[in-house]
């Protein structure tokens, strides 16, 4: 075969091209290239402290986003608190107009935390994998994503609460079973019941650690989602502690909760203090108390305790899920 008939595989424009690109379009190119590169950099090993300073700085880049898709959950919350302090019923009185509009509001600030729960979840995972990749985030893009990953993200939401609740309530219930009858017996009864929630509780919370990443960055379904949870958090056995998925799980967890305890306690402590003042004994406090509780609609210092709370909670709630989304691309960094 005569050699002028051949070429170099680099002389060949198409052959190198990826596929389903067409030729030339660079933008698109550019694109790909920068969510390899992203991915490249995300699924990268950090050490605790680390994991702490990348959510901070994700946090940090992307608060009026993040602050934003807390809102979906912070103001039906809000809602929901205002009109349940509306609702008043008593025994052998007819249920006031405030008391039922304030019922129907009530349930519809529900219906709106339960819809709009999947959409903060998914949205808050592709924000903070956008900003990992070097990408600006669009929140408009994000809330598309989130709501065509709502049916996945709901269903198994319904399994992961659903089995909290379950196994939260069982043995409460079987406590409350036996409370009527005290006796040496009831009280082993109710320890034993108690440690197994606590037990089921910890299974749960490690099962389920990464159920919200594999679901939406994961692109995982059902089960595999909840298998693929499972099995980032109890990889590693053979690190030290600190650098395991499920230590530092449950540390990101317990410092966020501590964090978020002693913040509420700073919000509502100088109004409590603005309460108290001209209070000498508890028979002054327990009239305060009760004029608190049999108000027909709250009063202006508690309203604006409900809404100081809210912007605050809205604030910090990214948070957690921020570093649980920098600690899944630690874990999937496997050797």
């Amino acid at each position: 075969m005569p050699e002028e008939g051949w070429k170099t595989a680099g002389e060949i424009s198409d052959l190198f091209e990826p596929s389903g690109i067409v030729p030339g379009d660079q933008a698109e190119r550019s694109e790909l290239s920068t969510a390899a590169d992203g991915r490249h950099r995300a699924f990268q090993r950090r050490s605790f402290t680390g994991i702490i300073a990348e959510s901070f700085r994700l946090y940090g880049r992307g608060f009026p986003s993040f602050f934003a898709l807390s809102l979906l959950i912070a103001l039906p919350s809000l809602g929901f608190q205002l009109s349940w302090a509306c609702i008043h019923f008593s025994e052998g009185e007819l249920v006031t107009t405030t008391t039922r509009v304030a019922s129907a509001v009530a349930v519809v600030m529900v219906a709106a935390i339960l819809v709009s729960w999947p959409i903060f979840v998914g949205g808050l995972q592709f924000a903070v994998a956008d900003l990992t990749a070097g990408r600006r985030i669009q929140l408009r893009d994000v809330l598309r994503r989130a709501v065509n990953h709502w049916p996945r993200v709901a269903r198994l939401s319904l399994v992961v609460y659903g089995s909290y609740i379950f196994w939260t309530l069982l043995p409460l219930l079987a406590v409350l079973a036996v409370a009527s009858v005290p006796s040496v017996w009831s009280i082993l009864f109710a320890l034993l019941a108690l440690a197994g929630q606590v037990f089921m509780v910890g299974r749960l919370f490690i099962n389920f650690m990464f159920w919200q990443q594999a679901s939406t960055l994961g692109g995982l379904e059902g089960t595999e989602a909840l298998q693929e949870s499972r099995e980032l958090a109890r990889s590693r056995v053979q690190a030290p502690a600190l650098e395991r998925p499920l230590w530092r799980g449950v540390l990101l967890a317990s410092l966020w909760l501590v964090v978020l305890i002693l913040v509420s306690i700073a919000i509502e402590l100088p109004f409590l203090l603005v309460r108290l003042q001209g209070i000498t004994n508890f028979d002054d406090a327990y009239a305060m108390m009760k004029r608190l509780s049999e108000a027909t609609v709250p009063d202006a210092m508690t309203i604006a305790t409900y809404v100081l709370s809210s912007l605050v909670h809205a604030a910090l709630r990214p948070l957690l899920g921020i570093a649980f989304v920098v600690l899944y691309f630690d874990a999937k960094d496997r050797p």
